[in-house]
This record gives structure tokens, C-alpha cells and sequence, in this order.
């Protein structure tokens, strides 16, 4: 009996872990609602709005990305293109695209700057762009991004309505593989543990609990370059974490939004170079989330893996003694396992528009994302860097 209220005791624990997970994504705040401020056509009382979009090697995205901001509606804006010193076909695309759009004002094409030592690329052309950016606000898009035709109006509209200095956006995440249909899920799962969504964007957190998403992140112009711009995570390769603690450590109003509607994107395309992506976040998401980050871990397993591993001691128990206490505790683990699965195909169905059976699925992706993390942290800790975009990180 002591063994059965145990067991009861723990699977109810993390029962209620993952219950609480499932109501704080439930609270997220959605661009997905009606946002004030929308309309079809532009003002010209609206402020202008610059994106600039790094680019480097990213040939096969050149197109989706740019024709998605060619298509936004209701705003004034402008794209600022950085070529950061791409070595496939990319800069060849951006002149042909640049040249059917010759009488365009729209658009502006820049070659990227040099990068300084001690600096992250992405970081670096961020920055040269936004040098050439003449808008109120600044949007900082991901190449392999695929703007909807609202993304720039809602997220102003949003960021205006609530009165905020800067505003990241969570988007639909496409995921084709099999690596990454049951691994990015457990990350991106991960990092909304580590820095929890309901105190992300509370100005009362403490400002290292704030997190940003660099794929789509708004600035008032005036605040990104009192901030320095980019140049304030310059060494940064989790340069959207660290923006978003140096924003809340200056007083500044940072606001985080899921927008499936209004932006996709496709990060990685296999197992390559998911290991490759999730790598390089290993070191540098470990130091910004402290020991929130070791929580996480510990965390994610025990609401993934052990429901799965009580139910089995359960099941073990009850064939070696078939008595009423032994299937009480069976009946108790495979409800707390059911949580679990309910949870996990909630997740992969409303976020990511998978079918529920890879909610099955999800202990082998921590497996997979665990390792990552430990490989990641020992190519840091043996000084043989991570590598991204062809560079080399240490």
C-alpha cells in the first residue's frame, strides 16, 4: 500500500506539470485574433516600417521570403536585403530578383561589411542593415522565413495596442523530415520551460526570464539604437535571448505573440542539420537560462519519461503480484501516462498540424535532443567550437 501512494503520489506531480505546461501555452498571447489597426490598404499616417533580412547561403529561400514581403497589406515598409557574404547562388538570385523589380522603391540590396573579430555574422549584418534603415520601426526577419501578406500590419497594429517597445513573434513551424517532426517539437518545448512563456513578457520578471524569438523580431527604431543595436549581443550566438534580457534590463516593454498566421518558416531540413542548428544553442542556452536550463532537462524527462517508466514498473508489479493494490497503481500510471500523450498530441496537432501519433513519438525526439545537447556542450568545453553558416564559433 505505502509503494501504491508512492507511485500515486509521483505520477499526480507530474501529472500537474504538465497540466500547468498546457495551460501557459493555452495563455500565450495569439496574433491569431483579430488585431486592432488592421486593414487592407496603407495610411500614410502609418509609421514606416524597415526589414532587413540577413542573408547568407540561402539560395532556396531567397524567392518564398522576398515574394511574401512584396505581398504585405496595410502598412508602409521597405526591405533592406544584406548579402552576408554568401558563396552559393544567393547573391545571383537577389540581382535577378532586384532587376524584375527595377522600378521598385521597396526593395534595397546591400553587400554585407567584414566581420569583425569577436563578432557573430548574424549579429554583424543585422546591424549594417539597419544603418540604411529610414522606419519608425525595425523588423528583423530570418531569410528562411515565409511572410503572410498581414505579418508587418498585425504586428504593429499589436505593438501599438499594447503600447510596447519592441515585439518578437513565435511562427508556424513547418516540419517536414522524421528528425524533425519528433525533435524540434521536445526544443522548442524545452526553451518555453526554460524561460516560461506566462513570465517571458512580464515587465515585473526578473529580466533574465525574458526570451525572444530572433526569426521575427520588432523594434522602435529609437529604442533598438539607444540599446546599440545589435552591437549590445554582439558575441551572442543566442542573440534573441540576450536582446530580449538587455531590453527588460533597460526598462524597455518587450511583448512575445504566436503568429501561425501571419509567418512560417522551415528551419532545418534533416537530421544534419537539425544536430548542426540545436547545437549551437546547447552552450550559449545553458548560460543565458542558468539553472533554469539544468530544471529544463530534468523537467522534460520527467514529464516524457518517467510516466512512460512508471507505467512499465506498474505492469511488472501487477504480473509478478496480480493483487487489487498492484493494478490500483497500473490504473494510476497509465492515466498519468495518458496526460502525457494527451498533452504531447495536443502539441504536435495545434502547433505543428502533425498527425497525434507522433505524440508517441516524443521520448525518442528527448533521446535524440539530449545527446545533441551533450555533444553541443562538450564541442564548447573541448574548444572545438560549433559551426553555422560555414563559421566556426567558440
Amino acid at each position: 500500500m505505502v509503494v501504491f501512494f508512492a507511485v500515486a503520489f509521483i505520477v499526480l506531480g507530474v501529472a500537474m506539470l504538465t497540466l500547468r505546461d498546457a495551460h501557459w501555452l493555452r495563455q500565450m498571447h495569439r496574433l491569431d485574433e483579430d488585431v486592432p489597426g488592421g486593414g487592407a490598404a496603407p495610411s500614410r499616417e502609418l509609421p514606416l516600417v524597415s526589414v532587413i533580412v540577413p542573408m547568407r547561403n540561402e539560395q532556396d529561400n531567397v524567392a518564398r521570403c522576398l515574394d511574401g514581403l512584396a505581398a504585405q497589406i496595410g502598412v508602409q515598409f521597405e526591405v533592406i536585403v544584406v548579402d552576408d557574404g554568401s558563396t552559393d547562388a544567393t547573391p545571383h538570385l537577389l540581382a535577378e530578383y532586384a532587376a524584375r523589380l527595377s522600378a521598385s522603391t521597396w526593395l534595397r540590396l546591400v553587400n554585407g561589411r567584414p566581420l569583425p573579430d569577436g563578432w557573430v555574422g548574424k549579429c554583424n549584418a543585422c546591424l549594417h542593415g539597419s544603418e540604411f534603415a529610414r522606419g519608425e520601426w525595425l523588423l528583423f526577419l530570418d531569410a528562411d522565413t515565409a511572410p503572410q501578406p498581414g505579418l508587418i500590419r498585425d504586428m504593429l497594429a499589436d505593438a501599438t495596442a499594447r503600447e510596447l517597445d519592441a515585439l518578437s513573434l513565435f511562427p508556424f513551424n513547418e516540419l517536414g523530415s522524421l528528425a524533425e517532426r519528433i525533435v524540434l517539437p521536445v526544443f522548442f518545448q524545452f526553451a518555453w520551460t526554460v524561460f516560461p512563456l506566462h513570465q517571458a513578457d512580464n515587465p515585473d520578471s526578473a529580466p533574465e526570464r525574458a526570451m525572444a524569438n530572433g526569426q521575427c523580431f520588432l523594434f522602435r527604431s529609437e529604442v533598438y539604437r539607444a540599446l546599440g543595436g545589435h552591437g549590445v549581443v554582439k558575441d551572442k550566438v543566442l542573440e534573441d535571448v540576450e536582446f530580449a534580457h538587455a531590453l527588460r534590463r533597460a526598462g524597455y516593454r518587450l511583448g512575445l505573440a504566436l503568429g501561425m498566421r501571419q509567418l512560417r518558416v522551415r528551419m532545418y531540413h534533416n537530421l544534419a542539420e537539425v544536430v548542426q542548428g540545436l547545437a549551437k544553442h546547447a552552450w550559449n542556452g545553458r548560460r543565458a537560462g542558468g539553472w533554469r536550463a539544468y530544471w529544463g532537462v530534468v523537467r522534460m524527462m520527467l514529464t516524457i519519461i518517467a510516466p512512460i517508466i512508471f507505467l512499465l514498473l506498474c505492469a511488472a508489479w501487477l504480473l509478478v503480484d496480480p493483487s487489487l493494490v498492484a493494478l490500483a497503481a497500473l490504473t494510476c500510471a497509465t492515466a498519468g501516462y495518458g496526460i502525457t500523450l494527451a498533452f504531447w498530441r495536443y502539441i504536435v496537432r495545434d502547433l505543428y498540424a502533425l498527425p497525434g501519433r507522433y505524440a508517441v513519438l516524443i521520448p525518442l525526439g528527448l533521446a535524440i535532443y539530449l545527446v545533441i545537447i551533450l555533444g553541443g556542450n562538450l564541442a564548447i568545453l573541448l574548444n572545438r567550437g560549433v559551426t553555422w553558416k560555414g563559421r566556426s564559433y567558440k
